[in-house]
């Protein structure tokens, strides 16, 4: 729908403005003559009324933990019986993120001139994501708006949790392995060749390991400006080519059968899948719109394709528990709760205790990894340095050869 800002007045010859939605012009005029507006002196098209002024997008950031304060603010002043457009006011003068702030005054305004709460939102959904609106938009025809509020709440809060559990499991062995490397090439570089110069000084033939470690101390002085440069763009270019659909398909299929952290990401997704779904259902929204909108939001390129596969399965008719057998990256007790939540009409519970179980496993396995994780990174820089050193005080035990 398009939005048309009006100027007009009505029949007590009254000045009126504001906005409406309506397909076209005409049923726009249609709409405010139901209105009571019947001398209409201004209606345009409104295109740019809710963009943002900021432009440094990578200083304008709203992070999904942004828009999890705002949502916990919203419903607590709702809650306490504050109209939706003065909630909003006072919300806005309390976000530290300067681009959430301008965005929540425009939705203010936009809601002030007549407009609606979902239709404001979906001026910006980079940031609110259709299932947010999709959710606003459900409970302003059911009049739920603040139960739904607090069940997105609730909603984001625990998908926050879940994936900042999955990152701190993946993150924390690539984090110790940086740290490493940057200390092994500190030594490599810095005090190796001192060692090297000892021995030069000393004459002789060096250890086959000892002249190893100095031939690699040499390859990474000459050569540290390339490597980094060659990391650096590999980096950016595997993210470049993530948003390939194809190639992410490929690189999240091999995510997902790397051992151990393969079973992780795979129970991260049930959950966030189950979750978003379950919280959907209870809003009123229908299966397939609800199926669309958890497959965008998987993350996982091929669960996304696995859950549009079973929409369109479920467009022809068949159940979502029959779709689901079907793919075997859906675990029988998925399939199995769905089934059971199908026939007792309470799909959206069966799905809650899906994402509660899944969320369990991920505590599980977050917890099991780390206590894995920490003795083998141990181990593994340990023995690394321990290798360094030994490499470089071997010559020490034959230096009366070296001398002569």
């Amino acid at each position: 729908m398009a939005i048309y800002k009006y100027v007009g007045k009505d029949i007590l010859e009254r000045r009126r403005k504001g906005v409406v939605e309506a397909e076209s012009e005409e049923l726009a005029r249609n709409i405010l003559f139901n209105r009571g507006i019947v001398t209409i002196e201004s209606l345009k098209e409104e295109k740019s009324i809710l963009k943002s002024n900021i432009s440094f997008s990578f200083l304008s950031r709203v992070s999904s933990k942004d828009v999890l304060i705002f949502t916990r603010q919203l419903y607590a002043m709702i809650h306490a019986g504050i109209p939706l457009v003065q909630a909003l006011k006072i919300i806005q003068d309390q976000i530290p993120n300067g681009r959430l702030r301008e965005i929540i005054k425009d939705v203010a305004n936009f809601i002030e001139e007549g407009g609606r709460f979902s239709t404001a939102l979906s001026k910006y959904r980079d940031v609110f994501g259709d299932l947010y609106i999709s959710m606003i938009r459900a409970a302003e025809e059911a009049g739920t708006l603040e139960q739904t509020i607090k069940r997105i709440a609730e909603h984001l809060e625990k998908i926050e949790n879940l994936k900042g559990k999955i990152k701190s499991a993946l993150f924390y062995p690539i984090f110790v392995l940086i740290t490493a490397t940057i200390i092994v090439s500190g030594i490599l570089i810095f005090i190796i060749p001192t060692f090297q110069q000892l021995y030069e000084d000393l004459g002789g033939e060096l250890p086959a390991l000892t002249q190893a470690v100095i031939n690699l101390s040499h390859w990474l002085r000459d050569y540290i400006g390339w490597i980094v440069l060659g990391t650096a763009a590999s980096i950016f270019t595997f993210f470049k080519a993530r948003k390939n659909k194809k190639f992410k398909y490929i690189t999240d299929k091999i995510l997902l059968r790397l051992p151990v952290f393969g079973s992780l990401i795979l129970k991260g997704s049930m959950a966030g899948f189950a979750r978003t779904l379950s919280s959907m259902i209870s809003s009123g929204i229908n299966i397939l719109e609800a199926l669309s909108i958890s497959a965008e939001t998987s993350g996982n390129e091929v669960i996304r394709k696995a859950i549009e596969d079973i929409r369109k399965q479920v467009e022809r008719g068949v159940n979502v528990s029959t779709a689901m057998a079907k793919n075997p990256i859906f675990p029988p007790m998925v399939v199995n709760m769905v089934a059971i939540g199908e026939e007792a009409g309470n799909l959206d519970e069966m799905l809650s205790k899906v994402a509660d179980f899944y969320e369990e496993e991920v505590d599980r396995t977050v917890d099991g990894l780390t206590s894995l994780i920490e003795p083998i990174m141990i181990v593994f820089i340990g023995g690394i340095i321990g290798g360094i050193i030994i490499a470089m005080y071997l010559p020490i035990f034959k230096i009366g050869e070296l001398i002569k």
